[in-house]
């Protein structure tokens, strides 16, 4: 019996040998993109230059709490501070920033509806979703609690679909998610099987995604109408699960993901508090070519590009840019920023 026992470990740990090199190696256009370079180090073979795009040095906002960038009409850009229960707003990259006199508690993001020019907010903490014109007045256009019936729960993420006008929002706990095109107009709601608890939604080349944080999955929603679902569970050798955790401790704990640039990006909610001692930084910002890259493991790790102890949250796209919003979690220490993440071009 001790054989058994001796030979099957060792069999594991070649197993997990294995898939751990697959971790960190892909193939093709990703083969040279393992990351061993510190932060402030853009030369490196990932392909990307990343800047701290937010707060600026010189800018008397500091954010406590960012977990999200967004971007209004003209070249006006939103930052939720959600520990500081408020969004901060400016004009321009080379304007200050302002706070907005909106009421809000435990925000998570928003999104600008330039259809009705109405930006649209989940207000996490007092359970509702509001509109309002204006981020520089107390205003608000229009609020709900729930949606097609359903009642709102700590809602989080919200997002648009440019070319239909579909708005989404996510109940984290439930697995519903709200589909309307103003608040009180055209609502509809569906159940997720996302096992868990679930921080996003993303909306990427014409189809939308829910991204679950405890069972790191990914929800592809082919049909809304029927619903059908396309399931992605990432590589996990943890066999464990969690709302925050560490790569060993849980595997993936998604925050995000995003399409950019011909690739998948994905975050997760490690920290050193929930790591209870294991690597609290591994895996915690990777980068994949399909989704079945996802559930084999065949993915590189980016978390040298994010500072050491920080937690990396949503992604935003914008052009030619990725935008990343980062924490302390469960720290007053400064760093909470926004991150601009931009390839290199061929010389």
């Amino acid at each position: 019996m001790n054989a058994m026992i001796k030979n099957l470990s060792t069999t594991l740990a070649f197993i997990t040998a294995i898939c751990l090199m697959k971790s960190f190696t892909a193939s093709g256009q990703e083969d040279s993109l393992t990351v061993n370079n510190p932060v402030s180090d853009a030369s490196g073979p990932t392909g990307l230059e990343v800047t701290t795009y937010a707060p600026g040095s010189d800018d008397p906002v500091r954010f406590r709490g960012s977990t999200h960038i967004a971007f209004g009409p003209g070249s006006q850009e939103i930052v939720t501070d959600l520990n500081n229960n408020r969004f901060v707003f400016r004009e321009s990259p080379d304007a200050p920033f302002k706070v907005s006199p909106l009421s809000v508690l435990g925000q998570h993001s928003l999104v600008y509806n330039p259809a009705d020019k109405l930006y649209y907010a989940n207000d996490t903490d007092n359970h509702r979703i509001i509109s309002f014109a204006d981020l520089s007045s107390e205003t608000i256009t229009a609020q709900t609690k729930t949606i097609a019936n359903v009642a709102l729960k700590r809602p989080h993420d919200i997002v648009l679909d440019p070319a239909t006008g579909w708005i989404y929002a996510i109940n984290p706990n439930s697995g519903h998610i709200f589909r309307f095109t103003a608040i009180g107009e055209n609502e509809s709601a569906i159940s997720v099987p996302l096992q868990g608890y679930a921080r996003a939604l993303t909306f990427t080349n014409g189809r939308l995604y829910a991204i679950g944080s405890a069972k790191g999955r990914i929800v592809e929603i082919v049909d809304w109408e029927k619903p059908t679902f396309k399931i992605y569970d990432s590589f996990d050798l943890s066999g464990k699960s969690g709302p925050a955790g560490s790569w060993t401790k849980t595997g993936l704990v998604l925050n995000d993901a995003e399409f950019f640039n011909g690739l998948w990006y994905a975050t997760s909610y490690f920290t050193e508090s929930y790591a209870d001692g294991s690597d609290f930084d591994e895996n915690k910002f990777i980068r994949f070519k399909t989704l079945d890259d996802l559930v084999t493991g065949n993915w590189t790790d980016l978390s040298s590009l994010v500072p050491s102890g920080v937690t990396p949250y949503y992604l935003t796209v914008k052009g030619d840019n990725l935008y990343l919003a980062i924490f302390k979690h469960g720290s007053p220490e400064s760093g909470d920023s926004v991150l601009q993440f931009t390839p290199r071009k061929a010389k």
